[in-house]
């Protein structure tokens, strides 16, 4: 009896009599099979649906009224959930179905396929506060998409294929970067669809390059705002947030047939920094309090300002009024980096220096000098704590 009850599910509240269940998932590949070639070109697009099948039995006189019930319940209500004794409750949507018919048992079996429910997730992180160096980097995305949008009218195939290549690898590296994050499995599945969406838009770049553009700046603030809310690694080596922004500096391809590609690349490493958001808040930087050590921070912030030099350089190229609008938001963008990085070296500049020959413990060091240990090991960061020795960097208590 009790065996019976666990091999009975529900849809919709319909009992159903279950006797197997198979699954069925995987990629979306698409293939092209190129002539005199040895093997295909083959792009994973996605995940492909997930499919679901069910063999169901009806037995009894009334076996064959009750199955063609059940099929008419289905292809009028096809959306449901199916309460599975294995699996739990599933929102599936019905498909198709098998129907074999067995008079003289009084048996009918249905196949019936269902297909995984794909709800839209809506996208949740922590709220992140807007910051100005967010808001210039907007400013330089949106006066970018108008070049951009004129690079794309003016280029042959060639060079839009070339483009099509590039935009594929900066979001592929988008991906790694969302599936590095801690971040709840609702938040990745809807990155991985924000990610999706601009994949799929790369073959509009040279159709509806405005339509592309807004595209990936919508999918890098979704990612951004990803990693920038995600909690703080104790290990600078292993933050998320800095691999990040070193993920879209190194994806920078100077030969790119238009300039909005790496500009984008900077804007995103911008807009992925946790260092920028904290200083801004600030106003001066606090050696003791800060989450990362000070040359760390300040060279992460130097880079980016090089790269904003070289984007600078890229769009004066040319003198249209575009790239002079370009070039007063990039210089304004890395002003304000630079103000930034600026706070990192007054905060963290010693006022003097020792020179030990012998070990000295940072605590009987910090007596001797009316400083405190854990501002002397802030100065030192590479010494340690016990053995400090050589040229030490000091400072007093402020």
């Amino acid at each position: 009896m009790w065996e019976r009850e666990y091999e009975q599910g529900r849809w919709n509240g319909v009992v159903l009599n279950i006797l197997g269940t198979s699954l069925n998932g995987g990629k979306r590949l698409q293939v092209s099979e190129i002539p005199y070639a040895e093997l295909p070109d083959i792009k994973v697009m996605g995940s492909s649906a997930n499919n679901i099948e069910i063999d169901v039995v009806l037995v009894g006189s009334n076996s064959l009224v009750e199955a063609n019930a059940l099929l008419n319940n289905l292809n009028k209500t096809p959306k449901g959930e199916l309460e599975h004794p294995w699996l739990g409750e599933l929102p599936l949507v019905f498909e198709t179905y098998g129907q074999k018919l067995s008079t003289k048992l009084g048996l009918v079996t249905l196949s019936l396929k269902f297909i995984r429910d794909g709800k839209q997730s809506a996208l949740t992180t922590s709220t992140v506060v807007t910051s100005v160096q967010t808001e210039q980097a907007n400013t330089v995305e949106t006066v970018s998409t108008k070049t951009f949008v004129e690079d794309v009218d003016t280029m042959n195939i060639a060079d839009t294929n070339s483009l099509q290549a590039d935009f594929t690898h900066a979001i592929t590296q988008l991906s790694g970067i969302a599936n590095q994050l801690s971040i709840p499995s609702q938040t990745l599945s809807a990155l991985n669809q924000e990610i999706n969406s601009a994949l799929v838009s790369i073959s509009s770049i040279a159709n509806a390059p405005a339509q592309f553009a807004e595209q990936l700046s919508k999918t890098i603030d979704s990612v951004a705002d990803a990693v920038r809310s995600e909690t703080d690694s104790d290990n600078e080596a292993t933050d998320n947030s800095r691999a990040a922004q070193a993920s879209m500096l190194e994806a920078i391809n100077t030969q790119s047939p238009s300039s909005h590609y790496n500009v984008q690349l900077v804007v995103a490493a911008v807009k992925m920094s946790k260092d920028i958001e904290r200083l801004e808040q600030e106003d001066t930087f606090d050696i003791l309090s800060s989450n990362g050590q000070a040359s760390t921070i300040l060279s992460d912030l130097q880079r980016i300002t090089r790269e904003i030099d070289a984007r600078v350089y890229e769009v004066t190229t040319v003198s249209t009024l575009e790239s002079l609008e370009l070039f007063d938001a990039l210089i304004s963008l890395k002003e304000g980096v630079s103000s930034q990085s600026n706070k990192v070296k007054k905060g963290s500049e010693p006022q003097g220096f020792l020179e030990r020959a012998r070990f000295i413990p940072a605590l009987v060091l910090a007596k001797k000098e009316k400083s405190s240990a854990p501002l002397v090991m802030a100065l030192n960061p590479l010494q340690h704590p016990l053995f400090l020795s050589g040229v030490i960097a000091m400072r007093g208590n402020e």
